[in-house]
C-alpha cells in the first residue's frame, strides 16, 4: 500500500511511526551530537544549553552564530549511531515494504547519512524554499546507483502539531515543475519558479515519532515555526529497487 501511495496519488505515506522507545533513543543520540558541537564551540555556555535542552535551544541561540555553526556535515549522525538506528523496528518495517535498501551518502562522508535539522520559532532563515529533492540530484548533488529509485523519509523528533514541521503539496510529484539554480555557499541550489502561495501546501500534522515517506519529486519544505519550541527532525534518502 505504501508503494502505491508513493507512485500514484498522493505521492506520500504517513502509515508508519516510531515506537516511543525508538523515539527516545533517537532523541538521546541527536542530543548528544548537538551538545558536543556546542561544547566544542562555546564550552562556557554548554551547561546553559544542556539545561534548556533542544526544544528550548532558541532561547539561547543568540549566544552562537547559528547560521554558520550547523552545516549539514556536523548534523550527520556518527557511524555507530547509524548502525544502531538501522536495527530499530522502524527500519525493519521499511525493509518489509521495500526490500533491502541503501541510504545515500550525498556529502561523501564515506558511509550512510542520517541527519537532523533545527528550526527555531519565527525564524524564516532556518528553512529553505519549497522544492523537490530530485532537483538537487539533477544539479549534481550526490550520485545515484543504477537500477534504484530514491525515496525520502522525514521523522518528527520534537514537533508541535500544526505549528512547526513539514509542508507538502499532494500529488505534485505527478508534474514537472519549473525551477532554476542559484549559487549559495558554493553550491547550486534549486529555486522553484512558481509562487509558493499559489500551491496547495499542507501541514503534516505530526506528533513526535510520526514519519512521512515521500516520492523524490514531491514538492515539500520546512514550515516556519509558529509555536513555542525549536523543531527537531530527522531525515535520510533511501535507494530502493524499482517498484
Amino acid at each position: 500500500m505504501i508503494k502505491e501511495k508513493l507512485a500514484g496519488p498522493p505521492g506520500f505515506s504517513t502509515d508508519l511511526s516510531l515506537k516511543y522507545e525508538e523515539l527516545a533513543r533517537l532523541r538521546h543520540l541527536i542530543h548528544n551530537q548537538w551538545l558536543e558541537r556546542i561544547k566544542s564551540l562555546v564550552p562556557e555556555q554548554a551547561n546553559r544549553f544542556e539545561e534548556l535542552g533542544m526544544q528550548r535551544y532558541h532561547e539561547a541561540s543568540k549566544l552562537l552564530d547559528h547560521s554558520s555553526i550547523w552545516p549539514k556535515k556536523v548534523r550527520i549522525l556518527p557511524r555507530n549511531a547509524v548502525l544502531e538506528i538501522r536495527e530499530m523496528n522502524f527500519f525493519c518495517q521499511l525493509e518489509d515494504y521495500f526490500g533491502p535498501f541503501e541510504i545515500s551518502d550525498e556529502e561523501n562522508v564515506g558511509r550512510e547519512e542520517i541527519y537532523w535539522r533545527l528550526v527555531r520559532p519565527n525564524e524564516k532563515n532556518d528553512i529553505g524554499p519549497l522544492h523537490a529533492d530530485g532537483w538537487f540530484w539533477e544539479l549534481g548533488h550526490g550520485a545515484t546507483p543504477d537500477n534504484v529509485v530514491r525515496i525520502k523519509i522525514w521523522i518528527g523528533i520534537y514537533v508541535e502539531p500544526g505549528l512547526n514541521g513539514f509542508l507538502y503539496v499532494p500529488n505534485s510529484h505527478l508534474k514537472d515543475w519549473p525551477y532554476h539554480a542559484e549559487l549559495k555557499n558554493g553550491f547550486n541550489k534549486p529555486v522553484i519558479d512558481v509562487a509558493e502561495d499559489s500551491l496547495n501546501r499542507l501541514y503534516f500534522e505530526s506528533n513526535p515519532g510520526d514519519t512521512i515517506i515521500f516520492h523524490d519529486k514531491l514538492l515539500h519544505g520546512g514550515a516556519i515555526g509558529r509555536g513555542n519550541s525549536t523543531r527537531v527532525s530527522l531525515e535520510f534518502t533511501m535507494f530502493v529497487k524499482p517498484y
